[in-house]
């Protein structure tokens, strides 16, 4: 049986649609009704449930629509059969992820915040939603005047889609810092180096940085933030960094239309932009994250991917300089581009140069100037959150090298690695990027990803991936597309129109993991932690939780807790020389990146037992400790 046999075939698409009511029913009914989801017998009746439900509304609509489809209702249930198989895919993609979550114990980042009930009943409302729009594609007779509207000035379409996307995520990247829900110091540190950018102790020097603060490029290269500098310091505010920030993460969505619109026609590559957009990993930028370097690098990388597809050296050669100017691991992406040049059969200089060039970047700063000066003479940053692949990048390089099945075994050494694997998967379509030789581009930011000791969705480190994904999803798209005309006959685009249609609405199927209304409003014990710090003289010393960092003053010393288990790990203990410290006792267990907890976990330990401190305040799990000499605002010594 031909595949267009067989999805004309009635027993074929009878089982296709019972199957797929099984999958929905056992992710629908033991999530709404609260019941444990990796119960066998649960899973079992609730899916028989789903499977007889769905084979009914399969029929009956089928049967109401082919009077106004003017088809037979035997010829219509056999068109639309498939449609209703795969419209509940994104239910049934939750299915695994529902299991895994209801195994965890305690708090996780993974864990979505809106909890299993209204996940699974966004995710039936997308799956109608999907179901209505295939039919929409597959019945329709008349053209849509909305899509020839959206179509005949796509420029106009994707700048309403990009101003719109803007003005929803930056209220969402200010607030959930204004209301103190951001566990990491990258907003903080950065303003605070770029504010006081020549300092004694060197060049952007921030106390935030490892244990006694360092030059922020002992961390990484971040020469991109030359190019903001002078403008942040006309006006030193840290939503200044986000704004900026957020433009250039929205403005990705223009070079993913542009390499689209090379395979696709106008409507589909703006529903390829507007995947992008909406993919999880980008949105859980200003949804959940804090601000990073890395929200440069979506629109650096696919503009690089459009002029090298495009063959124009000169435009490519700007692009790849300034995405070298993020970070320095941005060489390795960089000599990628050679490697894919060589798999295109590119001329040769399109494959040694992006080569030594990334090589070569990657090497200078990566082994001779980052050592240089980063705290202790070495890449710290490396060798800590690399850890289980060694203690050095001459090791990690070793153990890639030479034990990759070490290298696998790390990649997938918790739940929350097997969720990423999971997710990307999911979002960027079972696999479809895999047809494509543009895959070996996502080499490097998949593995930055998945070696990490501690890796999740929701942070900063996965946004690389994102644009290295959707290009050689683009091509995998394409080229399934010539497959499906070559092999089944489908019309020209119809193929990249479903398949688009029906990704879209599956990369969505985790959007649940960035938006959490909590964040929009006020942490529980904002009040007490602002009545707390107003007790902290404007010059003082200062450890705060790094979810207040954000009301520091510019005069005041500042620590994190961050820096305590960074500290730990570089020397093999931790000093406090702070002479305000306030602490947050609501520690939660963690299985995502934990380490602000363990140091807010060993810095409380140290202050119960430590004779140097008193307790001032205490309110609502927030406590302010004062060193012995030293007298909080308003309190007489």
């Amino acid at each position: 049986m031909t595949a267009s046999e067989f999805f004309k075939n009635r027993v074929a698409v009878t089982a296709m649609v019972v199957i797929s009511g099984f999958g929905g029913g056992a992710v629908f009914l033991p999530a709404v009704l609260e019941i444990p989801a990796r119960s066998a017998g649960n899973l079992i009746f609730s899916g028989m449930a789903g499977a007889v439900a769905y084979l009914l509304i399969w029929l009956a609509v089928s049967a109401i629509l082919s009077g106004p489809a003017g088809q037979a209702t035997g010829k219509l249930i056999s068109r639309t059969g498939v449609i209703f198989a795969v419209s509940l895919a994104p239910l049934v993609s939750y299915f695994p992820y529902l299991i895994y979550r209801t195994s965890l114990e305690g708090e996780s980042v993974e864990v979505p915040p809106l909890g299993s009930r209204p996940s699974a009943i966004i995710l039936l409302i997308w799956s109608i939603l999907l179901l209505a729009v295939l039919l929409r594609m597959i019945l329709g007779q008349r053209e849509s005047r909305l899509l020839n509207h959206l179509t005949r000035r796509p420029a106009i379409t994707l700048v309403i889609m990009m101003a719109v996307w803007l003005f929803i995520f930056f209220i969402f990247d200010v607030t959930k810092i204004k209301y103190m829900h951001v566990t990491s110091v990258n907003s903080a540190l950065f303003r605070e180096a770029m504010t006081d950018v020549f300092d004694s102790r060197g060049f952007m020097w921030s106390n935030l940085l490892y244990a006694d603060g360092s030059t922020i490029f002992g961390v990484h290269i971040n020469a991109v933030f030359f190019f903001i500098l002078p403008l942040f310091r006309l006006w030193p505010d840290y939503r200044l960094l986000l704004f900026i920030s957020d433009v250039s993460l929205v403005l990705a969505a223009w070079p993913a239309y542009l390499i689209a619109r090379r395979h696709f026609s106008t409507a589909i590559s703006l529903l390829i932009s507007a995947m992008l957009l909406m993919h999880p990993i980008l949105t859980a930028q200003p949804g959940r994250s804090d601000f990073s370097e890395l929200r440069f690098v979506p629109v650096l990388f696919l503009f690089a991917c459009y002029f090298f597809e495009k063959k124009r050296p000169w435009a490519f050669a700007v692009i790849a300089f300034l995405m070298l100017t993020v970070r320095e691991d941005m060489g390795l992406f960089l000599a990628f581009f050679g490697v894919y040049a060589l798999i295109r059969r590119y001329p040769l200089r399109w494959i040694v140069l992006p080569v030594v060039a990334g090589l070569g970047w990657f090497v200078a700063m990566g082994a001779v100037l980052l050592p240089r000066i980063g705290p202790g003479d070495k890449a710290a940053r490396v060798a800590l959150r690399y850890s289980n692949l060694g203690s050095s990048g001459g090791e990690i390089a070793k153990t890639l090298l030479f034990k990759p099945w070490k290298a696998l075994q790390a990649a997938f050494a918790t739940p929350s690695h097997i969720g990423v694997a999971y997710g990307l998967l999911i979002s960027f379509g079972l696999g479809l990027p895999l047809l494509s030789g543009a895959i070996v581009l996502a080499i490097p930011s998949t593995s930055e990803l998945m070696f990490q000791s501690t890796t999740n969705l929701v942070n900063f480190m996965a946004l690389p991936a994102v644009p290295a994904l959707m290009f050689a999803y683009i091509n995998g798209l394409s080229r399934l597309d010539q497959i499906s005309q070559k092999r089944w006959k489908v019309n020209a685009g119809r193929t990249a129109a479903l398949v688009g249609v029906f990704l879209f609405f599956l990369s969505a199927t985790a959007f649940h993991a960035w938006f959490n209304p909590d964040l929009l409003k006020p942490r529980y014990n904002y009040d007490a932690a602002q009545e707390a710090f107003s007790m902290i003289p404007n010059d003082a010393r200062v450890r705060l939780p790094e979810f207040m960092l954000a009301y520091a003053k510019p005069t005041q010393i500042l620590s994190g807790f961050h820096q305590t288990t960074y500290q730990e790990d570089l020397t093999g203990g931790f000093t406090v020389k702070d002479d305000y410290l306030i602490v947050d006792r609501r520690i939660p267990a963690r299985t995502g990146d934990d380490r602000y907890y363990h140091g807010l976990e060993d810095v409380t330990s140290y202050l119960l037992q430590s004779p140097d401190f008193r307790k001032v305040y205490e309110r609502d799990d927030i406590e302010l400790y004062v060193r012995k000499g030293f007298n909080p605002v308003g309190e007489v010594g």
